[in-house]
């Protein structure tokens, strides 16, 4: 009964557990990702890049707030007030005057682009007013005395103007805010071609730093297992006595230096995905991600000459078209700068029309057209301040901000001359180092199979060996080393000239793309794809 039982709860236990093996093995399969996919994850995940692309609308918005600044202004109001007034003679009398009016207007005000503002505004009021109080005569008699009027309509139109001649004049002083935030969003655009470029550079160079690490631990992970399948080895022909048991050691040594290399290739592979995972914009740190990649590109090409490299990137490089945005900014804000300090001479005047009936309200509108009380005004106002330091203080402050912004721009273009040298350099020596390094792992190949059979017919020890397998090892490990130098050299170069953009421009959000298309990059196209 017993038996049965256990057998009936082995039916039904197995088949759970397989699945939850089943279910916990999925669970930690290692994610692997294609170079396409992690450039994919990273735009559409990556923080930095959306905060670039989120200042972008902002400056957009911007822009359209600028230019709303020439825009008629509608007003309207309406208002009632009452008004008590005492008044005292010189009889010793005591009296109050009362009115009250209501009102409602409206107007329409303008400002041109050159400075000039007109306005016009059209009034209409309905007033009574009354007289009441308390009298004292010469004879001493007092009395109280109401009187009444009322009510009266009227009606006011205005029309002014006002012209400045010095501060405030001109178009290109007025229309400043506008150019200033058309080339605030142009810096912005520059800032986030800049940001969308350095994100694919930085992922993409990690997403092969981690392939390295992938190849560098399968080889190390191979020479362990090789390692062990001789200690192994050694371990049967110590128990059939033919091999003293003292050499064991050598194996038992070998195989814990492996493993040791082997764990810390294991940590720095762990570190490597955390590192991409953050570059994908993933919260979580994942330390299991791994590259689909079965090898690095072949038959990379450099541009024809570095010349062509150095044109390109001067004309193309994210980097300079930032600075070049953020020194065209500078230059407008001179423009401006010290405007507010600036004295003030307008040119103003008014036409003004009033129209009025006594307790009818037809009669007014039609007087106003007809006979209207005209009363009409032109002045001039001057102000000046006393002192000029503000003043001059903002017109130096933005000639320097634009003699810095200079400085920068080419320092950048440095910058830039001198990585697009470096990342030249590096991929050819990169490849000369594959060459190399692939003629390397030929001869340590033969030279193991070479010292294999030496110490088979015992002309050789097992020292000579393990040095032959280290060699070989080492060999496997500066191709990929050198391989990995070399495509993250044409990286850097496709960054410096602008062409990591173009290269990933269906990948990138359409703002990107669009920005990227403008561009005539030349050299890029002398670069192979990736």
């Amino acid at each position: 009964m017993i038996r049965r039982r256990t057998l009936r709860l082995a039916r039904f236990a197995i088949p759970s557990l397989g699945v939850l093996l089943i279910s916990q093995l999925a669970t930690a399969a290692p994610r692997k990702l294609s170079e396409r996919q992690t450039v994919e994850l990273a735009i559409k995940d990556n923080p930095s890049l959306q905060a670039s692309l989120l200042d972008v609308e902002q400056s957009e918005a911007e822009v359209d707030s600028a230019e709303g600044t020439f825009t008629p202004t509608f007003s309207a109001d309406a208002g009632y007030t009452h008004t008590t007034s005492p008044r005292a003679g010189s009889d010793g009398s005591y009296t109050f005057s009362k009115s009250d009016v209501w009102t409602v207007g409206s107007g329409l005000d303008h400002r041109f682009p050159w400075g000039t503002a007109v306005g016009f505004r059209l009034e209409g009021a309905r007033s009574t007013s009354s007289f009441s109080g308390a009298t004292t005569t010469a004879g001493g008699l007092g009395g109280l005395g109401s009187t009444e009027s009322g009510p009266t309509y009227s009606l006011t139109g205005r029309a002014s103007i006002v012209h400045p001649l010095l501060r405030g004049s001109g178009r290109e002083v007025n229309e400043a805010p506008i150019r200033t935030a058309k080339l605030s969003k142009t810096a912005a655009e520059r800032s986030r071609d800049q940001a969308a470029s350095s994100l694919l550079q930085d992922v993409l160079n990690g997403y092969w730093e981690l392939w390295y690490q992938d190849r560098a631990e399968d080889i190390e992970r191979q020479a362990r297992d090789t390692a062990k399948r001789q200690r192994d080895e050694a371990d049967e022909r110590i128990k059939a006595g033919a091999l003293a048991p003292v050499e064991l050691l050598s194996y038992e040594t070998r195989l814990a230096q492996l493993d040791q290399s082997l764990a810390s290739t294991e940590a720095a592979t762990k570190q490597r995905s955390v590192e991409l995972s953050r570059l994908i914009g993933d919260d979580d740190s994942n330390e299991d991600l791994k590259t689909s990649a079965d090898s690095v590109p072949k038959n990379l090409t450099l541009p024809l000459s570095k010349n062509e490299a150095f044109r390109a990137a001067e004309e193309e490089s994210p980097d300079v078209k930032l600075q070049e945005a953020q020194l065209q900014l500078a230059r407008e804000r001179v423009v401006t700068a010290g405007e507010s300090e600036r004295s003030r001479l307008d040119l103003e005047g008014y036409v003004q029309g009033d129209s009025a009936a006594y307790r009818e309200v037809p009669p007014v509108p039609d007087r106003f057209v007809t006979e209207p009380a005209v009363s009409v005004h032109v002045g001039i106002t001057f102000e000046m301040p006393l002192s000029g330091q503000t003043r001059s203080a903002d017109r130096r402050a933005a000639s320097l901000a634009v003699e810095s912004a200079r400085s920068r721009l080419r320092a950048t273009r440095q910058a830039v001359r001198s990585q697009v040298a470096a990342a030249y350099v590096t991929a050819d020596t990169a490849r000369r180092r594959v060459e190399l390094a692939e003629k390397t792992v030929v001869v340590a190949t033969k030279q193991v199979e070479a010292q294999k059979a030496r110490y088979e017919q015992g002309s050789a020890i097992l020292l000579e060996v393990q040095q032959a397998e280290d060699s070989l090892r080492s060999a496997q490990l500066t191709v990929q080393r050198a391989r990995v130098d070399e495509v993250k050299a044409l990286i850097s170069l496709e960054h410096l000239t602008g062409g990591l953009l173009q290269r990933y421009g269906n990948l990138v959000p359409k703002k990107v793309r669009e920005a990227a298309a403008r561009k005539k990059i030349r050299a890029v196209a002398q670069i192979g794809p990736l």
